[in-house]
């Protein structure tokens, strides 16, 4: 495993990991070992805030995935990017985003997607002998067929390519050149059959989504493959729809947009528990794994809540970065404890390649297997990693034991749920959003130390009192920018060559 960028991620620790992995047994045999590799599903939630889920005291109820979270393991430091695209490229690749290219958003406009010289995780599953299924928001590039999910590694695609759309429509709009058009972004694709999928108008994203994960569960069947199920749901991304019997559970939620929101999250747990025990009732939960990973911090204007965390999604403070994340599963040693240990996107990758009998040794990846360290309650082979390391932009977050490190980053507040929060985000304020992607910089750049395991909601900030440990950091920041890829997508312009009039009315490749 090259592991060796960074002089704090040794190899000796990836060698200890697999020993300690062979050494400790699951309740039922050896999780990595096992005759017939496991099943694994694999569940990305969208904007789902640490305020958001049951576990963590929100007032929103998740009765399935508190039951999922509590009988497995749930990861208290899963850390992950603070928009879409980058942690989805994270998970694809095992990469940190400064050595994809992926920093930014990968726009429904623009001309870029995860570099096709990447050897995605499905690729790697599905040359172990896995089925590969991917269901839901692809969000990784679309604008040539080289870029989607059939030719990344995955047997079918059943869902949208783009960012956000209509829960119920399945239509987006968007705009470039002086042209505004809106198109359908829905698809099912096998690389050798290709459809657009025109007859799901009116039907509620999560309920599709989920019958079509039943679907492929109940055609599986022991003479097939082990089975890689990715479900990266749109919910509970803006736009905020819901179908009204979901947020009628929440009386007690008087702000509306956060009980539209609480509903929205009802219907996601609903969706989840609705697979969940198809895929036990089909037999496949006794060799299995289950992972459940939000890919970003809740965002405060659109209904999302992740206090007591500072920020929200598009910052690097804790609340757009940490996320909410469990493994569960009868093949865990150890179940119903929260995991202290650091865990990046990153680590899914070689995690489920050793799960599935794979070789991690030589991977050029930056994640760590954690199998081992997950199932026995072991210490992290993790001590460090960046938030995100931008040239372009000279942004920088850095992460290194307990210390972290930001330079560049734009000030953002704490936002107790509603009615606590005094914050309006209806008034419109068009620099909202460059506070929120840090575009509007201040002529120095400010430096920001934290200690995140004594202050973890980002109170204290120690750049002035602690000039030497603010020294080490500095170097560690310099050993992380390099290798560096310059972000692929954040420099392009917005194109109409995507404009779905002259596609068919649909979202589609072929036009880069």
């Amino acid at each position: 495993m090259l592991l060796s960028r960074y002089k704090y991620g040794t190899k000796a620790i990836v060698y200890i990991s697999l020993l300690l992995l062979l050494v400790f047994t699951s309740r039922d045999g050896q999780a990595a070992a096992s005759a017939t590799p496991p099943h694994i599903l694999f569940i990305v939630a969208d904007d789902l805030g640490w305020n958001d889920v049951g576990w963590h005291g929100s007032e929103i109820r998740t009765p399935h995935l508190d039951e999922l979270a509590k009988s497995g393991v749930i990861l208290d430091h899963s850390y992950v990017q603070p928009i879409c695209s980058p942690t989805r490229s994270s998970i694809m690749s095992g990469k940190f985003v400064s050595h994809t290219g992926i920093q930014s958003l990968i726009l429904a406009t623009k001309e870029c997607g995860l570099p096709t010289n990447i050897t995605t995780i499905a690729q790697q599953l599905k040359g172990l002998g896995y089925a590969t299924h991917a269901i839901g928001k692809w969000h990784q590039g679309y604008c040539k067929k080289a870029y989607t999910p059939s030719q990344r590694g995955f047997d079918t695609f059943y869902g949208y390519y783009t960012g956000e759309e209509d829960y119920f429509s399945h239509l987006r709009t968007d705009s470039a050149d002086g042209k505004h058009w809106t198109g359908l972004d829905f698809h099912y694709d096998t690389g050798d059959q290709y459809e657009n999928v025109v007859d799901m108008n009116g039907s509620y994203s999560a309920h599709v989504f989920a019958n079509r994960a039943i679907n492929i569960i109940n055609q599986q069947d022991s003479s097939k493959p082990a089975l890689y199920l990715y479900m990266p749901f749109q919910s509970v991304h803006s736009p905020i729809q819901v179908p009204g019997e979901y947020p009628a559970k929440y009386p007690n939620i008087k702000d509306e947009q956060r009980r539209q929101f609480a509903g929205m999250v009802s219907a996601l747990d609903e969706a989840v528990g609705n697979v969940t025990a198809a895929w036990k009732q089909k037999g496949l939960y006794d060799n299995s794994i289950i992972v459940f990973t939000t890919d970003n911090g809740g965002l405060v204007r659109s209904g999302g809540n992740n206090y007591p965390l500072r920020g929200q999604k598009f910052t690097l403070w804790e609340g757009g970065t940490r996320g909410v994340a469990f493994v569960s599963g009868p093949l865990l040693n150890k179940t119903g404890y929260v995991y202290p240990g650091l865990v990046h996107a990153v680590d899914w990758y070689p995690t489920l390649v050793e799960l599935a009998g794979g070789a991690v040794q030589d991977l050029d990846i930056d994640g760590f297997p954690m199998w081992s360290h997950f199932s026995n309650n072991v210490t992290s082979p993790r001590t460090s990693f960046p938030y995100l390391i931008d040239n372009e932009t000279k942004t920088f977050a850095i992460r290194v034991g307990a210390w972290k490190l930001m330079i560049g980053v734009k000030n953002n507040s704490w936002y107790p749920p509603p009615p606590e929060s005094t914050v309006d985000f209806t008034d419109n304020d068009h620099n909202f959003d460059e506070e929120l992607a840090n575009t509007a910089k201040p002529k120095k750049p400010i430096v920001h130390l934290f200690n995140v395991d004594d202050d973890p909601t980002e109170h204290n900030d120690l750049a002035k009192s602690q000039p030497e440990q603010l020294a080490t950091m500095m170097k560690h920041l310099e050993d992380m920018k390099h290798p560096y890829v310059p972000d692929l997508c954040g420099p392009l312009p917005r194109t109409s060559k995507a404009d779905t009039d002259m596609h068919g009315g649909v979202y589609t490749h072929g036009w880069c």
